[in-house]
């Protein structure tokens, strides 16, 4: 992906962050696509955000961006949610 990265909302990313540490399985929409995953990882590379996970049907691993993420379902909470970019004064901050 050639697109510089937007951040999505932290709230969201805070739902990653636990599903991560638990190993939930999530359903991602990215592209139109779902597709399941159990979740692994959430990190930070560089200027951008990543999960990193396992399809649970085939065992391969994903590695997502997050900004390309339209929409994720967790089915530990039974939630959908919808990543939402944050607003640019939470993104970084200039020291002077």
């Amino acid at each position: 992906m050639n697109q510089p990265y937007q951040p999505i909302a932290c709230s969201v990313y805070d739902v990653l962050e636990v599903a991560a540490m638990k190993h939930r399985k999530l359903t991602l929409t990215i592209d139109g696509q779902e597709q399941d995953m159990l979740a692994r990882d959430v990190y930070a590379h560089g200027k951008e955000e990543f999960l990193d996970g396992v399809d649970p049907a085939t065992g391969v691993a994903l590695h997502v961006r997050l900004d390309r993420i339209e929409r994720l379902y967790d089915h530990t909470e039974e939630k959908t949610y919808t990543p939402l970019q944050c607003p640019s004064h939470h993104i970084s901050r200039e020291t002077i």
